[in-house]
């Protein structure tokens, strides 16, 4: 019997691979909020199960779990709507703290470069002509990206509805697929990929509410307007991981530089959020996540970069959960178990 020639193998991995990633990027308004409503499912079927358990229907209690996704979503929509607005009545401060630091550019430049201010100014117009020129462009993909927004969002709470409702019919399909034997590896793996998700995603909740408390607590000691907004917006981008945290430690420093006359104060919040990555990084997330997922940091990180080009922001924060997926299925399938291997954390050499 002939064997399949290594190239023709490796052509026809590579080839796979490829027809995978262009079927996730060109469905990516399909596939990407039916997968965040997996993700989401796995994490209220206990809740949905209670429900049932206490005589309301499975589609009531769908419907019930749903509201409360929304009400949760609702609320912090709420929140950062409110301080936006609080915020947007410090404009007169930032605009006029912005004014002084450009007029020391312009005397700056002036002694540096011997230019003169007009020239300056003429040249700062050409460049905020060119900026509002430009601006109609992003204003208009702006308004494509909130159109797309809320159709993902319509198409997600569906699909969320569906998965709940239709929870043991998805089950009853995927056992079809294998002979009776191997029912109960397949129960047993379901049930895996189902801890390992509930258990990251609640890990992450705490992690997001601990980083919230630091901020808040540090921004205020600091004297910072706004700490709690500030400090639950960076703590909620952590969702996005490694980089989520640095994101949101821009506005507070921003926002110090332009409403406070010392240097001293984004110099604090930069030390403070430095303080609160470093935590989180090495004590925070390892003690409560690094236990319930294991996977190791360079996987997360290809993972991560990967899910961004393909999903963009979507796929940044679902590439964890996705690659531990990934990993349950392969530690129980045979064939696959080295990639398991891989993707996990390597063994203690000592």
């Amino acid at each position: 019997m002939s064997t399949i020639p290594g190239y023709i193998k490796y052509f026809t991995i590579l080839s796979s691979l490829l027809l995978t990633f262009f079927v996730l990027i060109w469905a990516q308004a399909i596939l990407s909020p039916v997968f965040a409503a997996f993700i989401a499912a796995l994490l209220l079927r206990p809740l949905s199960n209670l429900l049932e358990r206490a005589r309301l229907s499975r589609g009531f209690s769908s419907i019930l779990s749903i509201i409360i996704v929304v009400m949760v979503i609702s609320g912090l929509f709420i929140f950062f709507s409110v301080e936006i607005n609080q915020i947007v009545k410090d404009l007169d401060e930032i605009r006029t703290r912005l004014g002084e630091i450009i007029n020391q550019i312009f005397n700056w430049i002036n002694q540096t470069f011997g230019l003169e201010e007009q020239d300056q100014v003429r040249y700062l117009r050409e460049g905020i002509n060119t900026f509002l020129e430009n601006s109609t462009a992003a204003i208009t993909q702006a308004l494509s990206a909130t159109a797309d927004f809320f159709a993902a969002f319509f198409l997600f709470l569906i699909a969320l509805f569906f998965i709940l409702y239709y929870r043991r019919f998805f089950v009853e399909f995927v056992y079809k697929w294998f002979s009776k034997e191997k029912h109960g590896a397949v129960q047993s793996t379901i049930h895996k990929v189902e801890q390992v998700v509930r258990s990251y995603i609640l890990g992450l909740l705490i992690v997001i509410i601990i980083i919230a408390i630091l901020n808040t607590v540090g921004l205020m000691i600091l004297g910072i307007e706004h700490a709690i907004f500030f400090g639950v917006l960076a703590a909620v981008l952590t969702v996005i991981p490694y980089i989520g945290i640095f994101i949101g430690s821009l506005l507070p420093i921003l926002f110090a530089f332009f409403t406070k006359d010392s240097l001293w104060y984004p110099l604090g919040v930069t030390a403070l959020f430095w303080f609160v990555q470093f935590a989180e990084g090495n004590f925070i997330t390892p003690n409560i996540i690094g236990g319930r997922v294991s996977i190791n940091p360079f996987a997360a990180i290809i993972a991560l970069f990967l899910g961004g080009m393909i999903w963009g922001i979507m796929g940044m924060i679902l590439s964890i959960p996705f690659l531990a997926i990934i990993k349950v299925i392969s530690d129980a399938v045979k064939p696959w178990q080295p990639l398991g291997f891989l993707l996990g954390n390597p063994p203690d050499e000592k």
